[in-house]
């Protein structure tokens, strides 16, 4: 908002100079973006040498001094100057004017400048000398700030709509300086039938247009506005374009109501109809464009069509011209959601929809439309019909707050008196009275301009920012401090990124904010499963759920063959049904549709990057992303709670690792991503996880896994699980199987879903709950002595049929080998000759060794034996030839 600080003086006496009070503005609550001084360029100068160029009749020689720098040498040929007269000097490179100042020589002398005269400024017509400054003037100052033309450029909030006007900001200005406010005075001469013989008004949505007010005024003479008024509407950033116009504008820009001028020979039957838009209506609105309209917008219209898309852009049918006689003049009140909505739709931003906008004083329709009419009445000769319509079925009532000042000092610390806070209030338009038997309590009536007001606690905010925040005593908190957070995700997540650039990824950030198709893509088909694995803590069903993983029981997956040869056509229709129904928290005034919901999963933000680096050829593309799901909640539905946020990690690999001096040509597989995802674990010291295969409608069948880590159990219980590297964890002869929480999912993206996103690599995944790996932390770390006795190793090669899985094997060999196996390796997968087709070997190395002695050869003989019988036993295993 520009508040032209002389026309600010109108309403309140100003002693401030324009930086002082934009600090005081400032102080005050009301931002001051910035100061502008018209005239740039323009600064004040003494004549210090004068004389007659020879050879002219009229032209001098001056040499000026700014106070600083070298004396500038200026031709002048104005006849009132004289010796140490303080001037405007326009310096090189200001424009006056259509005239940009430039180094001139003229009768061989140089010009470096330009003395200005006030029609050079543009300050009167007189054109007969220079500009003569009173002699005490400062030198080498912006001329605007010596002659008081700056404007304060105010960055006002959508909460104070009331600000949005030079007699709103005039009222602060009173309040703070304890000057009076003088508003404008509104004097109306009615002649002639009355406005409501003249025209007629239907309001047919009163929801979105809560009070419409008219005015009449005939017999008016249209043409140009005066100067003083086209100064002030440039001033404050708007184009002058005729006396009615112009005066429209002004009215808004005094008192903040926007109006609207009607030719009133070109409003149909001179009827007024608010109502809203009809489906397939157009209008042609002032700078030329059609429009299409909705019926979500409100139009203000006459028994032909629509006249005005409300409080946003006139029409062109009835608009005012050099041959209009009569006017309506229409102050409303409308929606302000509404106002917003349409303005969006339209992409048409106006001074008048930023102002409905902020929800101005229901109130002022019927000061605005007569101060208007007072205006055209002095200004264009015009004649105000007696009487106004105005359609208000609901007036608004004011809200009475009681008010302790005591709470002044108890929420910001400053001591008012209660005739202090009184003043303050009343100095900005609040009704303040004693309650009765309560001399520290008042009843404040909050006037209908400040609809942000609506508690006691409002009320202190107004007291201590005008009675001043500098009156506020710096002291010391007292009282204990507060204890410091235990769990701190920024430190964890830091850490977090610590290690993962260790293992040669490139942190990203995406949007939370996503469409539902991206998310859709993910899915294979349209079954309920896929769109419910979105909503799980970590994107797999939890065990018991569902046999995830028997591929012949899968329902979230179909085959890829099917998945890969059905048309793009009948798959952009899958995607579509399955977006329509996920379960995703939807914004309702999104900015764009590609940002309409918030994100369930990371994983396709992620593909979305690759995707955007893969067609500008680069490669390594090895990413991660720590960052937040939002999954829907049944407190969310019922409108009595938030959504769950779940703290993730997202990671995309696709091609070579750019920094891998070993395996340069080598693309990104699954044992990376399992690489990555055992990184984490390790640098989060948790040790018993595994690995279930899945089936997933994001992933390759068979290419995909569940992460499962133990959760910690209380001490004593003996059930401490077992640990990725083979070790035991406990060295209790009994225990009780550890937990299993799933954590996340990772594997190689199905063909299909690649191809959704144009994808020519083979790109892996994976996303993990961090929430559940750090409550998988045991509280106290366990340590175990490092044994001085050598450690005997000896290596197992059994063969098993191929559908037994590797770690039931290896959990196996564990609970039979004891406390006396340490550790224990898969080094060999083999199935080839020698091996029937139906069996796989799997050769291990196995690590004995004893806390308190050497081991022998029995005693290692003897636990070997023992884990081939329970092998044998278990999986009908035999011994590899």
């Amino acid at each position: 908002m520009k508040i032209p600080y002389t026309w600010l003086q109108a309403y309140v006496d100003v002693t401030l100079s324009p930086a002082e009070l934009a600090d005081h503005l400032t102080m005050a609550g009301l931002e001051v973006d910035r100061v502008e001084y018209p005239w740039p360029g323009i600064v004040t100068a003494e004549i210090v040498h004068l004389e007659r160029i020879k050879g002219s009749d009229h032209l001098s020689a001056t040499r000026i001094s700014t106070g600083s720098g070298p004396e500038l040498s200026v031709v002048c040929g104005a006849s009132n100057i004289h010796l140490h007269d303080r001037v405007p000097l326009a310096q090189l490179g200001a424009k006056v004017g259509a005239l940009t100042i430039q180094t001139k020589r003229t009768m061989g002398v140089v010009s470096e400048g330009m003395l200005c005269s006030p029609r050079e400024l543009g300050l009167s017509d007189d054109h007969a000398g220079i500009l003569i400054l009173p002699p005490d003037t400062p030198l080498g100052v912006p001329l605007g700030q010596v002659l008081g033309g700056a404007v304060i450029d105010l960055d006002i909030k959508a909460h104070r709509g009331d600000l949005f006007c030079m007699v709103g900001v005039a009222r602060e200005v009173a309040a703070f300086t304890g000057r009076p406010l003088r508003p404008p005075s509104i004097t109306l001469q009615e002649k002639g039938a009355a406005a409501g013989k003249l025209m007629k008004l239907t309001v047919e949505d009163a929801a979105l247009c809560p009070r419409y007010t008219a005015r009449v005024v005939r017999n008016v003479r249209m043409g140009a506005s005066p100067v003083w008024l086209r100064d002030r509407l440039t001033a404050a950033g708007m184009r002058p374009i005729n006396n009615v116009v112009d005066i429209t504008n002004y009215v808004m820009l005094e008192l903040g109501q926007p109006l609207h001028a009607f030719d009133y020979h070109r409003v149909a039957g001179h009827h007024i109809v608010v109502r809203r838009a009809r489906a397939g209506e157009t209008i042609t609105t002032l700078d030329g464009v059609t429009r299409d309209l909705t019926p979500e917008m409100l139009l203000i219209t006459d028994p032909e069509g629509p006249l005005v898309i409300a409080g946003i852009f006139g029409g062109e049918r009835a608009e005012v011209s050099d041959t209009t006689t009569d006017v309506i003049l229409e102050a409303a009140h409308f929606h302000p959601t509404s106002i917003r909505r349409a303005s969006a739709a339209l992409a048409l931003r106006t001074e008048s929809s930023g102002r409905f906008e902020k929800n101005p004083d229901v109130g002022l329709t019927t000061a605005a439309v007569d101060r208007a009419a007072q205006l055209i009445a002095e200004l264009a000769g015009g004649q105000a019909a007696p009487g106004r319509l105005d359609a208000y079925p609901e007036p608004a009532t004011r809200r009475v707050i009681s008010f302790d000042t005591d709470q002044v000092e108890w929420l910001v610390g400053l001591r008012a008196t209660p005739a202090e806070a009184a003043g303050a209030l009343s100095a900005l338009g609040f009704v303040v009275e004693t309650e009765p038997g309560a001399e520290r309590r008042l009843a404040v009536t909050v006037p209908t301009w400040r609809g942000d007001v609506e508690e006691s606690a409002d009320l202190v905010e107004e007291v201590a920012r005008i009675l001043g925040y500098d009156r506020i005593p710096a002291t010391i908190p007292a009282g204990p401090l507060p204890e410091p957070p235990h769990v701190s995700w920024f430190e964890r997540e830091n850490a977090l990124r610590d290690v993962l650039a260790g293992a040669g990824l490139t942190e990203i950030i995406t949007y939370t904010l996503i469409n539902r198709v991206s998310m859709a893509r993910l899915l294979l088909d349209a079954a309920p499963e896929g769109e419910r694995l979105l909503t799980a803590p970590a994107l797999v069903p939890e065990l018991g759920s569902g046999d995830t993983a028997n591929p012949g029981k899968a329902g979230a997956s179909v085959g890829a063959e099917t998945a890969l040869a059905r048309g793009r056509e009948e798959d952009q229709r899958l995607v579509e049904a399955t977006a329509a129904r996920l379960p995703a928290i939807t914004l309702h005034n999104p900015l764009s549709a590609e940002m309409d919901v918030l994100r369930l999963t990371l994983m396709a933000g992620l593909l979305n990057v690759l995707r955007a680096n893969e067609k500008h050829g680069e490669a390594g593309l090895w990413f991660y992303e720590l960052g937040r799901r939002y999954l829907p909640t049944l407190a969310l539905a019922a409108g009595t709670g938030l959504a769950e946020e779940r703290r993730t990690l997202g990671v995309a690999l696709m091609g070579p690792l750019a920094h891998a001096w070993d395996a340069a040509d080598r693309a990104a597989d699954f044992y990376d991503l399992k690489g990555v995802a055992e990184r984490v674990l390790g640098a989060l010291a948790i040790g018993a996880y595994r690995y279930v295969p899945v089936r997933h409608p994001t992933f390759h069948p068979g290419r995909a896994a569940a992460l499962e880590i133990a959760m910690p159990m209380p001490e004593g219980t003996g059930a401490e699980g077992t640990s990725g590297d083979g070790a035991a964890a406990s060295s209790s002869a009994v225990a009780a199987p550890p937990a299993w929480l799933r954590a996340g999912v990772l594997g190689e993206v199905h063909p299909q879903v690649a191809a959704r996103w144009d994808l020519t690599g083979r790109p892996y995944l994976m996303e993990l709950d961090l929430e559940r790996l750090y409550a998988a932390i045991p509280e106290r770390p366990r340590y175990r002595p490092v044994s001085r006795f050598p450690a005997v190793r000896r290596d197992l090669a059994v063969v098993v049929d191929r559908a037994v899985a590797e770690d039931a094997v290896a959990a196996a060999i564990r609970a039979a080998g004891g406390p006396l196996l340490r550790r224990l390796d898969l080094f060999d997968v083999y199935t080839g000759e020698a091996i029937a087709s139906v069996k796989k070997s799997l050769a291990y190395a196995l690590a004995y060794q004893a806390p308190d002695r050497t081991l022998t050869d029995a005693e290692v003989d003897a636990a070997q034996r023992g884990i081939v019988d329970a092998l044998a036993r278990a999986f009908g295993a035999t011994l590899r030839a």
